[in-house]
Formats: C-alpha cells, sequence, structure tokens
C-alpha cells in the first residue's frame, strides 16, 4: 500500500534561500517532465548543500517512487517523518515505504497510529483491511518466539529498525537496539548477525567475526553467519578458514530469510565462481525462484561470466533488470560490456563501497583533505603508508580489486599504490599490469607507476595490449608543464625569446636570429637562448656556424638537457647508434621532464628507432609524444613520415622507408 504523495514546497517559498528556492523549482519541472533521475541529480546535490530540508526530502521521496527505488523511498521517508511527524502525507508515506520493504512490524505500528490521528481518512477502510492482514502475518512470525501479537510487536519494529539504521551507517543507534534487543532473547541469531555488520561498518573486523562465531556456536548452520564470516574472513586474508566456512555454507540447508541471496553473496564476493553458478540450479530444483532477487542474479551473472559462460550471464542480467529496470549494477556492467575488449573494466559484482567499512572510507577522506595541500610528496607517502599499515585488510584486498573490481576500485588500488609506494601494493600492481585482466590503458599505466617507482626498468617490456603480448616502452618519469625556476630568463630576455620561437616556428629563421642576440646580451649565459640560435643558424642554411655553436653548448653546458639531445643526434647521423643511445639512455634516468624536453626527447628516439631498424619503437615513441603533447607544432612535420612508416612496416619493408627517408633528409 505504499503510495506516491506530491510534496508541495513551502507556502512561503520566497524566504527560502535563493539556491534552495530555485534548485526545487528545477526539480519540479523535471518531475513533471517525467525525468525523475534528472531530478534526483539536482535534488541530492540540494541534500548537501540543505540536509534538513523537509522540501527536498519530499520531492526526493516523489523522485524515488517514480523510478520505483522503494529500498531509497523508505530512507527518504523515514528522514521526512522524522523532520514533521505530524504531517499526514509524511506518516501514512512511511506506513506504506515500510510495507513495499516487508518491514512488516513498523508498517502495522504505523498504519495503526495513522488510524489513531486521522480516523477519518478516504483510505480508512482500507488501511484497516491492510492493518488486519499484517496482524495475521506477524502473529504467525511471533509465535515461532514465543510471543504474542502485542507482546512481540515492540521486539520486532526495534529488530526492523535495527535493520534500517544499519544500511545507513547510524551504528550507535543500531548497537543501543541489539543491546535492547538481546537483553528480552539472548539467543535471537538475527539479532548476532545484524550486531556483526555493525561492527564491520564501524571497522572492527575482529569484533565482527567474533560475533558471527557467537552465532554459530548457537546455531552451526547459520546462512546469515556462514555468509557473513566468510566475507570477513576473505578481507582478512584467512584463505584456509573461508574455505572451512565457505563450503559448510554451501552444504547448509538452515531455513534463513533471503538464504539463496546471502549465499550468492558470499561465494561472488570470495570469488568462487563455480559455487555461485551452481546456487541458481539448486534454487531451481528447490522450487525457490521467488526467493530470489535482482542481486542474486547479478552475482551469479558476473560469476558466470568470469568462467566464460556468457550466454548464461546475459540470460542472469536481463532477469535482474527484469526484477529492477533500475538497477544501476547490472546496467553498468552491460554498458561497459559494450565497449572493445581491450577497454573493458567488466564484470564486477559489487561496488567499491561494499569492500571496505564506512570507518575506513571516513579515515581515507580525512587523510585526502589533510594531505591534499602538502607539496611534500615524502610526507603525503608517509602519511599514506603509516595508513595501509595499519589497514592490513586493505592490502589483503587490493589484488582482488585489481582483478575484479568496479572501475573506481581499480583506480583507487593504483593511485594509493603511486602515493604511497608501498611494496605491497606495488607487488599488487605488478601482476595487474603484467597480466590479461582488465583495459589496456589502465594495465599500461599501472606498468609506468611500476617504472617510475623502480619497480620495472624503464624501456621495452611485452604486455598484453589488442589481445595479445606486445612490446611497448615504459617512462618512470614525471611529465610537467612547469618551467624550472633554475632556467628562468630576464623577463625582457624571455618577452624576446617567446618572439623568437613564433618566428621559428614560422620558419624565418633570419627574425629569430636577431630577437634571440638581442636576448643573449641580456643573458649570455643561458644554454637555451644558444641553443635556439643555433637552431635559427641551421634554419638560414648556416650548417656549419648552427653545428659549431651545438659543439660549444655540450662542451660548456654539459649538464644542459637540450645539447645533449643535439649530441645524440649529432652522433645517430654520424652512424654510431650505440653511443647516440647511450647519451639518450642518460636522459631517459631523470625523473621528471618538461613537456618541451619530453617532446624533444621523443623526436630523436622516433629517429634513432628508425635508424636501427626498430619500426615498432619509433610508433610507440611517436604515440607517447601525440598523446603527452598534442598540440606540439612538430608533430606536423613528423605525421607525413609515421603515416609511411606504418604502410612500410605493415608491409615489412623497413628498409625501404630509410631509402625513401634519407633521400628527403
Amino acid at each position: 500500500m505504499s503510495k506516491k504523495f506530491n510534496f508541495p514546497t513551502r507556502v512561503d517559498p520566497i524566504n527560502l534561500p535563493r539556491r534552495l528556492r530555485d534548485g526545487l523549482a528545477e526539480a519540479e519541472i523535471l518531475l513533471t517532465d517525467d525525468k525523475p533521475e534528472q531530478a534526483l541529480e539536482t535534488l541530492s546535490e540540494l541534500k548537501r548543500q540543505f540536509p534538513n530540508s523537509a522540501d527536498v526530502l519530499g520531492l526526493m521521496s516523489d523522485a524515488y517512487y517514480d523510478i520505483q527505488d522503494m529500498h531509497s523511498y523508505l530512507w527518504t521517508m523515514y528522514q521526512l517523518h522524522r523532520l514533521i511527524p505530524n504531517r499526514l502525507e509524511a506518516n501514512l508515506g512511511l506506513a506504506g515505504a515500510y510495507l513495499a520493504n516487508a518491514r512488516l512490524g513498523l508498517a502495522l505500528r504505523t498504519f495503526r497510529n495513522f488510524l489513531k490521528k486521522w480516523p477519518r481518512h478516504e483510505e480508512a477502510e482500507e488501511i484497516k483491511k491492510t492493518i488486519a492482514r499484517l496482524e495475521t502475518a506477524l502473529s504467525e512470525i511471533l509465535a515461532k518466539l514465543d510471543f504474542t501479537l502485542e507482546d512481540g510487536l515492540d521486539f520486532a519494529c526495534k529488530h526492523e529498525e535495527l535493520q534500517v539504521l544499519m544500511e545507513h551507517q547510524k551504528t550507535q543507534r543500531c548497537k543501543q537496539l541489539a543491546e535492547t534487543l538481546l537483553k528480552q532473547r539472548p539467543f535471537f541469531a538475527p539479532v548476532w548477525n545484524n550486531l556483526s555488520m555493525v561492527y564491520w561498518i564501524e571497522g572492527n573486523l575482529s569484533k565482527a567475526i567474533e560475533t558471527c562465531e557467537q552465532v554459530l556456536k548457537l546455531e552451526p548452520d547459520n546462512v546469515h553467519a556462514l555468509s557473513n564470516i566468510s566475507r570477513y574472513l576473505f578481507i582478512q586474508g584467512n584463505s584456509e578458514d573461508v574455505m572451512r566456512f565457505s563450503q559448510k555454507l554451501k552444504t547448509s540447508h538452515a531455513d534463513a530469510a533471503d538464504g539463496w541471496i546471502k549465499k550468492a553473496e558470499a561465494l561472488c564476493f570470495i570469488g568462487d565462481d563455480e559455487g555461485a553458478v551452481s546456487l541458481l540450479e539448486e534454487a531451481r530444483q528447490a522450487k525457490a525462484q521467488n526467493e530470489l532477487n535482482e542481486y542474486f542474479y547479478h552475482w551469479v551473472a558476473v560469476s558466470a561470466y568470469r568462467l566464460g559462460r556468457v550466454s548464461e550471464a546475459r540470460r542472469c542480467w536481463n532477469k535482474a533488470l527484469k526484477i529492477n529496470p533500475n538497477f544501476s549494477l547490472t546496467i553498468e556492467n552491460l554498458d561497459e560490456l559494450k565497449k572493445p575488449a581491450n577497454e573493458r573494466n567488466a564484470p564486477w559484482a559489487f561496488s567499491f563501497s561494499t569492500w571496505f567499512s564506512q570507518k575506513i572510507i571516513q579515515e581515507l577522506l580525512s587523510l585526502a583533505e589533510r594531505t591534499a595541500n602538502n607539496k611534500k610528496s615524502d610526507s603525503v607517502s608517509a602519511a599514506l603508508t603509516r595508513f595501509i599499515d595499519s589497514h592490513s585488510d586493505l592490502l589483503n584486498i587490493a589484488p582482488t580489486l585489481l582483478d575484479r573490481g568496479d572501475p573506481y576500485s581499480k583506480d583507487f588500488i593504483i593511485k594509493m599504490a603511486d602515493f604511497s609506494a608501498h611494496p605491497k601494493l606495488l607487488a599488487a600492481l605488478k601482476d595487474f599490469a603484467f597480466g590479461q585482466n582488465g583495459p589496456d590503458a589502465l594495465r599500461m599505466e599501472a606498468a609506468q607507476i611500476l617504472s617510475k617507482h623502480d619497480w620495472i626498468e624503464a624501456g621495452e617490456a611485452r604486455l598484453w595490449l589488442n589481445g595479445e603480448w606486445q612490446s611497448t616502452l615504459l617512462m618512470g618519469f614525471e611529465i610537467t608543464d612547469e618551467p624550472d625556476p633554475k632556467s628562468r630568463l630576464h623577463p625582457k630576455a624571455h618577452t624576446l625569446l617567446g618572439q623568437a620561437l613564433d618566428a621559428l616556428h614560422k620558419k624565418n629563421g633570419k627574425l629569430a636570429e636577431e630577437l634571440i642576440r638581442k636576448a643573449i646580451a641580456i643573458e649570455p649565459n643561458s644554454p637555451s637562448l644558444h641553443n635556439n640560435l643555433a637552431v635559427a643558424l641551421d634554419m638560414q642554411g648556416r650548417k656549419e656556424e648552427a653545428s659549431a655553436m651545438a659543439d660549444q653548448i655540450i662542451q660548456k653546458y654539459p649538464d644542459y638537457f637540450f645539447g645533449q639531445v643535439s649530441a645524440a643526434r649529432k652522433t645517430m647521423y654520424a652512424g654510431d647508434l650505440k653511443k647516440a643511445r647511450d647519451i639518450l639512455n642518460k636522459l631517459m634516468t631523470r625523473k621528471k621532464f618538461h613537456i618541451t624536453e619530453f617532446s624533444a626527447l621523443c623526436s630523436v628516439f622516433v629517429d634513432l628507432s628508425i635508424e636501427d631498424d626498430q619500426p615498432e619503437a619509433a610508433l610507440s615513441w611517436f604515440e607517447m609524444w601525440e598523446g603527452a603533447y598534442p598540440e606540439d607544432p612538430q608533430l606536423v612535420q613528423y605525421q607525413e613520415q609515421i603515416e609511411m612508416l606504418r604502410l612500410f612496416t605493415s608491409i615489412k619493408d623497413i628498409s625501404s622507408y630509410k631509402r625513401k627517408r634519407k633521400q628527403k633528409r
């Protein structure tokens, strides 16, 4: 008997804050236009800004009702009722929300209270019929606990409230309710199971496991306890006990609400794909299909897909969407599977928040805020390392998240490994980078991070790319567009150099020379100015002057990056490819490059790779160059050559390309 109520905004909307007033108006228009998803985006942002606005919650309840997300509808109505407890619509809406979510005790109590306040309501007769049905159903349930309806109703309501609040991390109130309930029924296993989940939410993993063990002493085959403890032990890294308890879970025939769902959740969580998929046939044989929900079918689908049973997986996903057309986990997975194979993250069974306790997430957010403005990378790394070392569960599940986590989970572990340089996270990253699971780009990013932290050597490596093992180049450094403070010029010289570079781009070597010589008069010891002067001379055909100046720069400024690049190029053209590569390899030991330095490095490596009969390496260097600095004007000069190289490489005739290239030089 859940029902949608159109909650109007306040009678005096003019007195609302303007941001709230405008947002509510926008949301109301979207709801009127039958766009509840867009309305929820607006309302969710408003709720962050105005968490106690009944107007916002009222419209959110309408939106959730429209998309039939009754779970979120209940929580919204719960919050709304606390703000406006005497409002007719809030009371009736909450009662209906409880009923739609099978919170029978809370529904009965709320409907009864509604009739006391509004006995002449137009739906009073229908509500009385609903109350009668609820009383019959609850009497049967409570009789199993040796309760009469009236004696047990308060117990039932407290237990259901505990379940509602637990889902929204209201742990202190949950523990209070659990304590009260266990005083009445100390051996009531469902409360102990809920309490174990409360401890998990709080980040107290050992206490959560201890509480599950307490349930299993009372009921050794309790499905909920076996499911929960299997997940907790998996996070703890206790593989031997995970196997023991999950086996008991699979063979348990104990009567349990949502028993099939709890089995699928745990088996999918610990990676027992065969076990999860087998549950579907077991449920069919037990004629229990009506007990299965969208989560069950989604988890079975993920496991089936991972086993290569793609058709079966898609049937299960379709079944999940038939039950709940707005089920985001399934929708996101199916959208991901539309991508090319080398770009897919899917399948994943759980969202990021499922793997971590609420406490860890809050601590991470707090740590991020504290370190956000800390420019000392060593301090940030040390803080993260301390955090990681104090949370072994994060280390335990890192490989699992890289293997079968959602996109956010994978990215989280990769970023944590990079920022902290924690050896165990980098070890997990190495397995991921050199494996075959996950998008090519993400594994490439992981490999680059490993190179950056000296876990693998920079240079050529074999990765699984585009469905096959391929050689690629790894960079162990950072690229920045921030200028080096040590190379800053006098403002006048800097202006002149900018004008000169513009002239060089326009192939006006003479004007560039004039401007650079003026700049050198101001900054006579700038290797950058001398290097650009050599370029300007070469552009005018004054090759010998340019070459002599390049030699002088190398001798006078041996640490000047572009001077070493020129030396490598000159050595390469002289035919000594080994010496040229040695010069460049020394430059590659640097951990940071300005974008223009990286551009120069890429261009010379392209040329050197071609000269050394390594066309694939040349193409890789060009692609990295293009990706890092797509607006670099030099790319245009190489574009035609690269297209020719791709053509000749495809027919394996690199020698013909080199002959044509030398003729053009």
